[in-house]
């Protein structure tokens, strides 16, 4: 796994596709970019952007969501499950669209849902396999204290990370969300250190995607304390 990291970090030019579902409900969308460098000097190309709406039935379990309203385990399984069928169809019109196979990505960045506890998908190891792509996923705020305290990174958090690097970049406003998570993505590959996990979604079994988490610094020191930025990754078998 961490060969594999290695192999992209050391790319002069990473192709990555940025997947976000939180922008608008009801919209799901994508962009594939050209990225050159990290942080302050990072360089960026924008390929091309792809939105798709997704079916009523969809929306309206997403809407009640967002109004806190509580789903069983049956419901939560069938949204997962509608929401990765589209952000699957999501991937692939946006490489059809753009004449792009899965072997020239180099990397997927995708900003899961958060609805309090609940995370759609709950399962980012699903799109790796359905794409054959290494997916990185769940990014999160690590406050560098005694605790490890860790926070999700949720939209408001996401732009401040990235506003500097789009606003730079002059993108239009359609496609500014996707393409942080496509930079949330390239910065995770730079992390200080990498923990590999065995087998998250069947640690008994010993098979199934295998994932590591990354972790890296990120800001000015908070008083004593430094934030982090974390993602974790998903290899395809």
């Amino acid at each position: 796994m961490e060969k594999r990291l290695n192999a992209l970090r050391a790319k002069e030019s990473k192709t990555i596709v940025g997947i976000e579902t939180g922008n608008t409900l009801g919209s799901l969308g994508a962009v594939i970019v050209e990225v050159r460098g990290a942080g302050d000097s990072t360089l960026l190309d924008l390929h091309s952007f792809y939105s798709h709406t997704v079916p009523d039935e969809l929306g309206s379990a997403l809407k009640a969501l967002g109004k806190n309203n509580k789903l069983d385990s049956e419901e939560s399984a069938g949204i997962n499950f509608l929401l990765l069928h589209h952000i699957t169809a999501l991937f692939q019109k946006l490489l059809e669209q753009s004449d792009i196979s899965p072997e020239d990505i180099d990397l997927i960045g995708l900003k899961c849902l958060e609805f309090g506890k609940e995370t759609f998908p709950a399962d980012p190891s699903v799109l790796c396999e359905t794409t054959n792509c290494i997916v990185v996923s769940r990014f999160s705020i690590v406050m560098d204290d005694e605790n490890g305290t860790l926070l999700p990174v949720r939209e408001s958090i996401l732009q401040g990370m990235v506003e500097e690097m789009i606003e730079k970049f002059g993108l239009e406003s359609e496609a500014r969300e996707a393409v942080g998570v496509a930079l949330l993505a390239n910065e995770s590959l730079y992390h200080e250190s990498l923990v590999s996990l065995k087998d998250a979604a069947n640690p008994a079994s010993g098979t199934g995607p295998a994932t590591s988490r990354s972790i890296k610094s990120k800001g000015a020191p908070m008083g004593k304390e430094k934030a982090r930025l974390y993602g974790e990754f998903f290899f395809p078998a």
